[in-house]
Formats: C-alpha cells, structure tokens, sequence
C-alpha cells in the first residue's frame, strides 16, 4: 500500500466529502440554539449554555472510546456507528418541543460527532502518511469547518422563514442522511495503511503494550508536547464554545438580528475553515509549533474585538480575526499529535487528546454559562481571550517541535 494524498486522491475525497457533512451537523446549532433557550424556552443563561455542556460531556470521551475501537475494529465501522447516533439527535429535536429534548439531542450530537469525525481525522493521517499530515489535516478542518460556516448561515437563513424550532430539524435531517449514505456506500476501511506505515516506519524505542490507563496518564500529564497539545485543544474549545453560545447572546443584546448574528458567527467559521487549507500545509514547511502560538494571539485578539468593536463590520472583521487564529491552532495541533503517535496506536492517542480538546465545551459550557449569568455575556468574551493569549506563552514554554523533519519526532514519546 503507498501512503500520501495523490495515490490515495479517491477515497481521501470521500473522507473529504463526509467531513464536511459532519461539519454541517454541528454547524446547524450555532445560531438558533443558544437563542432558542433563551426566546422559545425562556431559560437562564446557566441552562442556555447547558446545552454545549451536555454535547461535549458525550463527546469529549467518547472520542477516546472511538479511537481505541478503531484500533481493533477498523475505522468504517465506527464511522457508520457515528452517523447512526445522529439519526436520534433529529428525531429528538423534530419531536420534542421542550429544553429537556435540546439537551439530549446534544447528547446524540456529541456521540455522533466523536465518532464520526475522530474517524475521518484518523482514516486522512493514515493514508496521507508522515509527509502530508499538516496538509491531511488542513483539509479535514478546512472542509469540517466550511460546512460549521454554511450550516450556521443556512439556519439563520431557515430560522428566519420557518421559525427557531424548526430550522435545525430541516436541516439536520437532510445532512445524517447524507453522511449515514457516503460512509456506507463509498468509504474504506484503513487499517491496511496503518500496518504498512507500521512496518516502514517502526520508532527508535519499542512500542510497549500500553493499557489505556497508561496511554491516558502519559498522553495527559507525562509527556510535555503531548500535555501541552492537550491543554491546549482545550483551551481553544472554551474559545469555541464563548463563540457558539456566549457569543450569540451577546449580540443579540446590542440589538443584532438574527439574520446578522448569523454573518458574525458563519464569518468566524468560515475563515476558520478556509484558512486551514492553507495552515496545514504552512505547518509541513514550518513545523507545528509557530502556527499554533500564532493562532492562540490571533485568536485572543480576535475574541477581545469581538467584546469592543462597534458595528456589524467591526465584529465581523473581528471574528474574521478569530477565525484566522483557530485555523492556525486546529489543525495543527491534531498533526503534531499524529506527528508522535505510533501508528497502531494513532486512534487511542488521537482519541485522549481528543477527549481533553472537547472536554473544553464541557467545561466551558458551565463556566461560561456562570460568566454570563455573573457578569454578562461580554465579561465571559474577555476572560476566554485573556486565556487565549495564557495559553500561547504556556506552549512556547513546554512544546517541543515534532515536524516530522525533527529527529526528536522519529520516537514515540508514548513507546
């Protein structure tokens, strides 16, 4: 088997085309929910919020469940389990007009999105081999994120013909059909890839066993690049979460509509996802490191202009700002997480990092809820920016390079 994207162009373009219905199953919520809670069920901000907590709180460890079962099962089998879980998030939304079934559609949500695009990250990393990872992963979060950004126009867009309730069942039904679809009918299996990289690319140190506690408590706290990079996916998901829930209220309360806070929420999205075709490779050049203290400045900036520029084409510029900050991060930080990883591990690995990332929205969704209700939405916006920039002096201090140029990254920091 010959790993990299060209060889591989068909099946890597199917992974590319379920992504970005992935992307566009999440991207359905981020502007009616948080404005659902608040104008159809009349909830507090602590509950609005709650909503991103009981997603990430799905999501954030099932991903290390979806890793380590791609590890022994293959990876087409739990992408079709992710779609699945999907159907049951609609159906949720579609029947049950009250804040109890939001909440647990979120929950659906969260499965379907840790299963679902953990494997399409994993199955692009094993085809387009050690060379063209930053590359692989700028086009799965560029894809992803371009259809959060066209889902986040388009229920604006429906909300405001059909209602707040009604916008993300149209859409949502539409998308987990269409992905359920591709995965069965178009997409491989990869763990061939995976053992013929393992067998031309075996690490300096022997790859022990590891039991899943092992793997978890290196991953996490032992190994210095491998913590960082996880401190720092969560880190840029409570940024993330500030801009799908704390973000819409805001501006909602300077009087935007509907309608507007949809271009300052898809602007965001869409830079954050166009911008990523070209971080990704920028990071194969550059190594991983540069991009992402980049991105977390950016990204504090953008978030403390969003809290201070007046008008609509200030904010939009401003989340334009953010944007550009998540897309230098994001992928990245899933590459330099590769870069390190054992090949018959890369899903296990993938997944603990994976499960801190969107452990994010899961602490965010309850500290940003508190923010909110404390102090207002604005407050929240400022204080997740100040992290941001935290975080940038935190990864300068404690990552070390893993580009695979780096002889350093040639052995397994969790052998």
């Amino acid at each position: 088997m010959t790993q990299g994207i060209r060889p591989n162009l068909a099946q890597f373009l199917w992974l590319v085309a379920n992504t970005v219905f992935v992307g566009l199953a999440v991207g359905m919520e981020r502007t009616v929910i948080p404005l659902l809670g608040r104008e159809v069920y009349h909830v507090g901000a602590v509950l609005t919020l709650s909503f991103i907590a009981s997603f990430g709180l799905a999501k954030a460890p099932l991903n290390l469940v979806a890793g380590r079962w791609s590890d022994r099962v293959g990876r087409r089998p739990v992408l079709i389990g992710g779609w699945l879980l999907g159907i049951p998030a609609v159906l949720l939304l579609m029947v049950v007009h009250r804040w109890w079934g939001v909440i647990l559609a979120n929950v659906f949500l969260g499965a379907n999105q840790a299963f679902s695009w953990t494997m399409t990250i994993t199955a692009q990393l094993d085809l387009a081999g050690p060379r063209q990872r930053g590359l692989a992963m700028g086009i799965n979060e560029a894809t992803g994120y371009i259809g959060v950004a066209v889902a986040t126009w388009l229920t604006g867009l429906v909300a405001h013909q059909v209602g707040l309730v009604q916008s993300p069942v149209w859409v949502g039904s539409f998308v987990v059909l269409a992905g359920l679809a591709i995965s069965v009918g178009a997409v491989r299996d990869t763990r061939h890839w995976v053992a013929h990289e393992a067998t031309r690319h075996a690490p300096s140190v022997p790859i022990r066993n590891h039991t899943p506690w092992q793997d978890f408590w290196w991953t996490s706290f032992r190994d210095p690049t491998l913590s960082t990079a996880c401190w720092a996916g969560l880190t840029n998901k409570l940024a993330d979460t500030v801009a799908w829930g704390a973000l819409p209220l805001y501006l909602a309360s300077q009087g935007l509509s509907v309608v507007h806070i949809a271009e300052v929420g898809s602007s965001y999205a869409l830079v954050w996802g166009i911008g990523q075709f070209g971080t990704g490779i920028l990071s194969d050049h550059v190594g991983r490191k540069r991009p992402i203290v980049s991105g977390f400045v950016f990204l504090g900036l953008g978030l403390f202009g969003l809290a201070w520029m007046p008008g609509l084409t200030g904010r939009i510029v401003a989340a334009s700002v953010g944007g550009l900050g998540m897309a230098l991060l994001y992928p990245n930080l899933n590459s330099a997480v590769g870069d390190v990883a054992p090949p018959q591990r890369r899903g296990s690995v993938l997944g603990i990092y994976r499960l801190w990332r969107d452990g994010g929205y899961v602490v965010g969704g309850l500290l940003i809820g508190a923010l909110v209700a404390a102090f207002g939405a604005r407050s929240a916006v400022i204080v997740i920016a100040g992290l941001a920039w935290v975080m940038a002096g935190l990864f300068i201090a404690r990552f070390h390079e893993t580009h695979p140029a780096n002889a350093l990254s040639r052995v397994s920091s969790v052998g």
